[in-house]
């Protein structure tokens, strides 16, 4: 067996990878930071919600014990706060209160626990081998939310599927 050669998508890849992604609104959201941001998996994993200045526009991201901090432009602001409200929303329909100290894209209701990287990063390569690519979370440029608009990503759109997207939790058939 050759042994595979994954290289970044290109912009018209990687708008239609984020649209693909949107269809979960976390995984939608993970996704886009990603791109934009330009933050490793391992730093969008230990995220927290303390983390997002919504006010400033500042991400601040964690490796290693270094702290960085990253600038966001407006789209990616808009579309955390709408994931923000899907979240509150999921937890609500619950009945479950939120951790005061959420992680940004916790697999649990509450906040609490932060997703691995290995299964993100296994994810993502599954999702884009299903669209007939091999490139890897890892391997990502640092894209602008400028490059995937003119790439074809509809902010509008997505946003959209934030705000009404079907988690999970919602997917489960009732018992």
């Amino acid at each position: 067996m050759p042994t595979p050669s994954p290289s970044p998508p290109t912009r018209a890849q990687a708008a239609t990878i984020v649209m693909e992604a949107s269809n979960d609104p976390g995984w939608g959201m993970f996704v886009w930071l990603a791109m934009t941001a330009g933050a490793g998996p391992g730093e969008l994993c230990v995220l927290r919600w303390d983390d997002v200045d919504f006010t400033t526009g500042v991400l601040v991201v964690r490796s290693r014990g270094d702290q960085g901090r990253i600038v966001l432009d407006a789209e990616t602001i808009t579309l955390l706060r709408s994931y923000l409200a899907h979240c509150a929303a999921q937890a609500a329909i619950l009945g479950i209160e939120r951790h005061p100290g959420a992680y940004v894209f916790s697999p649990s209701p509450d906040g609490r626990t932060a997703p691995g990287p290995a299964p993100v990063m296994e994810r993502y390569a599954r999702m884009c081998a299903g669209l007939g690519w091999t490139t890897h979370l890892d391997q990502l440029p640092h894209y602008s939310a400028a490059e995937l608009i003119t790439a074809g990503v509809d902010v509008c759109a997505f946003n959209w599927r934030l705000k009404r997207g079907l988690s999970r939790i919602q997917r489960r058939p009732k018992a």
